[in-house]
């Protein structure tokens, strides 16, 4: 009888040590892979003392596709109180990217209806939307316009009505689809 007993005390003894070294090898993993992840960051004393950021009205992301984590906010212009987007890349020239506040995207220079500021993930397509110039009435998308973004896009509208657009970096610069 005392065989069998101390032989199952043997056979749990091992088998909890065998999770033991489990549990101790998995910590290992985690900080590698943490290691490889970019660790630079946006340098925010960088933003030119005209523009002024509206406070909970940042994201990070991807937004150029490089694999760094960039910074956009909602900035308002000192000078002409007009509201816009900053984007400043997180590379060695911290390069950055006004649009509205003063500067003109998709016809407009002040994007002071913005009510609904977020990402888009990498990967996903998106088109513009088509409006009959006559009536204003919606079209649809226009597909033949469809892009897969090569980085995380900045979608931005009015609450209400869902109207907006998108701003994405197309590989070389950034561009703008109006969205219904």
């Amino acid at each position: 009888m005392r065989l069998p007993i101390t032989f199952l005390v043997l056979i749990l003894s091992f088998s909890s040590c065998k999770e033991k070294a489990v549990q101790k090898s998995e910590p290992k993993k985690e900080i590698t892979e943490l290691a490889d992840k970019p660790t630079k960051k946006v340098d925010l004393t960088k933003v030119p003392d005209s523009l002024e950021l509206i406070a909970d009205n940042n994201l990070t992301g991807d937004f150029n596709g490089d694999n760094k984590t960039d910074f956009a906010s909602l900035i308002k212009n000192k000078n002409n109180q007009k509201i816009g987007v900053l984007i400043i890349h997180n590379s060695k020239d911290q390069e950055k990217f006004v649009f509205g506040a003063g500067n003109e995207v998709n016809q407009m220079t002040d994007l002071d209806w913005i009510e609904v500021f977020e990402t888009l993930p990498k990967g996903e397509v998106v088109s513009p939307t088509l409006v009959d110039i006559e009536t204003g009435d919606i079209i649809g998308q226009d597909e033949s316009l469809n892009f897969e973004l090569i980085g995380n896009g900045i979608y931005m509208s009015v609450q209400e009505s869902h109207g907006g657009g998108i701003i994405f970096w197309n590989g070389t610069e950034y561009e703008w689809y109006h969205i219904e």
